[in-house]
């Protein structure tokens, strides 16, 4: 059988999808707090303006950083692809 695209290392595989599994697993860590600041802003919006705002910025910055972690992890897992063997 033969191989139409280069496989790469073996070692080199299991950290592309180690990186892959690690970025997903901690971004889906940080989603019950990224949830429970999104619930407390939603319910403070009408009673209490300067705790409404807390829980926005909170939301937002979590946010940012779970997106920042699934991108990197993305960039890596793109980045550390086996690339195809040069025939000349």
């Amino acid at each position: 059988m033969k191989e139409t695209e280069a496989t790469g290392s073996p070692y080199r595989t299991a950290v592309r999808w180690g990186l892959l599994l690690a970025g997903l697993v901690t971004a889906a860590l940080r989603v019950p707090e990224l949830s429970r600041y999104y619930l407390q802003w939603r319910a403070l919006i009408g009673s209490d303006a300067s705790a409404a705002a807390a829980y926005r910025t909170y939301f937002e910055v979590e946010a940012a950083i779970t997106l920042f972690v699934v991108a990197m992890a993305a960039v890596l897992f793109y980045a550390l692809r086996p690339r195809p063997k040069k025939t000349e």
